[in-house]
């Protein structure tokens, strides 16, 4: 079948990433050829646990629903050392952006959800066994060659391109982006099991133990995570032989049973891109940073690129923006990524000493802590910090008025749906204690621009106080919202403050 002449935005790579960014640039009727390699859907579970803030991106691509059936909701981790003895739990159920902190999925089942549901999305196009062979930008777009199912090769016209071709990035290669960071020295076998749906095994729990790390997760329809670090001396084949594999099960349930459906051995990578866009090309998840599992931030990194991508090429595409919006994708997401891999690789370091004696040490810490109630209960929050706020690092919005920090998303009441679903696409300005948008304001350029939805938050009862701590919706005044619902500014109520902050915003483009 024939491909499109010109499209504007070219998605190459149609795993989980690259399918929520059709999904959203969908959302917004922007013209989305999306082609992936391969014939379809990947058949084994790689990713195995996505957040609240990307369900609240599958939110606003408009199939969380879909979705969630297929999930895991919520659970909490808990951590035990060598002898059994509990080290600390973290409570991932809470909902501050709408949906669990963490919850279990299945990724075929995912992408087939995701890729079922483009469908109704007439401005995306969908093509299997279509492969990149090359592409070169200029001022007015990017041509690229592309070979489809038949090896026919076909020319394609996109205004832009995104690489979501994964950690072998062919397109991060071309446009001459480097990864930064460590490839980790340890190995770990994963295996991904069947077993009765009321086992007794906690849902989630990491084994320290320095003699072999390891952890189990369980997620929907009877399936089961486990993960086993290898060992000096251990070779891959070692670790896969059936019967090691049932032993090391039996260390920690009766193997009897459970049927075990896809096993290999992982090295894992922390790395970031040291650039995210060349021009007109673009990278999101793995073509643009890896993250080791222990934080379970892999895809999440990933669809956060995807949001913050999104809506910036659909305002850029409608006119409503200039391109150079487009530069604060690197900016904000970089130093994002890059902040959730430092997690990841702090948090293995925590799970994973093969030391005793550092082990030991790791033991007495959490004693110590656990002796201590009012410690404990401020570890146990804090473990949990980077999933119950979000913040970004840098980029377009004014710090100076306490933007950059994206508010929780109650129920509201007297309104049917999350706030999320309230607002609608787009952006939006949440009315703070009666303050009102005068007709100075509005006539501002940027705010013409941007067009905001406006909403009165006092008019949803107790629910406009539960926007988080890092958003100040007491304090009369305007929360001016982007379409990823990041606050862009907080105008204040005084006329001039409010002009300050959109002239600051409007310069910075």
């Amino acid at each position: 079948m024939a491909l499109p002449e010109h499209t504007q935005v070219l998605i190459v790579g149609a795993g989980p990433v690259g399918l929520v960014l059709a999904h959203l640039l969908g959302t917004e009727g922007v013209e989305t050829l999306l082609v992936e390699r391969n014939a379809g859907c990947v058949p084994e579970p790689r990713a195995i646990s996505i957040d609240g803030e990307s369900l609240r991106t599958l939110q606003a691509a408009g199939v969380v629903e879909e979705v969630r059936p297929d999930l895991l909701e919520g659970f909490v981790a808990d951590y035990v050392n060598g002898d059994g003895t509990h080290l600390f739990s973290t409570d991932l159920r809470e909902r501050p952006f709408g949906f669990c902190m963490q919850n279990a999925f299945d990724q075929p089942r995912l992408e087939r959800t995701l890729l079922a549901t483009l469908a109704p999305k007439s401005s995306v196009t969908v093509r299997h066994e279509t492969e990149l062979q090359s592409f070169e930008q200029h001022a007015e777009g990017v041509d690229v060659r592309l070979r489809d199912a038949d090896g026919k090769a076909q020319r394609v016209h996109a205004d832009y391109l995104v690489g979501c071709d994964g950690g072998r990035s062919e397109i991060r290669r071309a446009i001459g982006a480097v990864m930064e960071g460590d490839r980790l020295p340890e190995k770990w076998l994963v295996v991904d099991t069947v077993a009765p749906e009321d086992d007794e095994l906690p849902t989630c729990r990491f084994f320290c133990d320095p003699a072999r790390p390891a952890m189990t997760l369980k997620r929907p329809h009877g399936e089961r995570r486990w993960e086993w670090m290898l060992m000096p001396g251990e070779t891959d084949a070692d670790l896969l032989e059936d019967a090691r594999i049932r032993a090391l099960l039996a260390e920690h349930t009766n193997p009897d049973g459970i049927g075990v459906y896809r096993k290999c051995v992982y090295g894992f990578s922390a790395v970031v891109a040291d650039r995210f866009s060349a021009g007109r090309v673009f990278l999101a998840g793995d073509a643009a940073h890896m993250t080791p599992p222990f934080a379970g931030q892999g895809l999440n990194s990933g669809l956060r690129d995807a949001r913050n991508l999104s809506w910036k090429l659909a305002a850029v595409l409608a006119g409503r923006l200039p391109a150079t919006l487009l530069g604060t994708y690197q900016t904000e997401r970089h130093d994002g990524a890059r902040m959730l891999v430092d997690l990841a690789v702090g948090l293995g370091a925590r799970i994973q000493p093969t030391d005793p004696a550092a082990a030991a040490e790791r033991d007495a810490m959490f004693a110590a802590i656990n002796a201590d109630p009012r410690k404990a209960a401020e570890f146990r929050a804090n473990s949990a910090a980077a999933l119950r706020s979000s913040r970004l690092p840098g980029g377009w919005f004014d710090a100076e008025t306490g933007g950059g920090a994206q508010p929780w998303q109650p129920t509201l009441e007297g309104a049917v749906g999350r706030l999320d679903d309230v607002i609608g696409r787009g952006f939006a300005v949440l009315r703070c204690g009666g303050a009102g948008v005068g007709d100075v304001l509005a006539a501002h350029p940027l705010w013409r621009a941007l067009d905001p939805k406006q909403l009165d938050l006092d008019a949803f009862g107790a629910a406009a106080s539960e926007l988080g701590p890092d958003v100040d919706a007491h304090t009369p005044g305007l929360l001016l919202l982007r379409p990823d619902r990041f606050v862009l500014a907080r105008l204040p109520a005084d006329e001039a403050g409010a002009l300050a902050a959109l002239d600051r915003l409007h310069a910075a483009l």
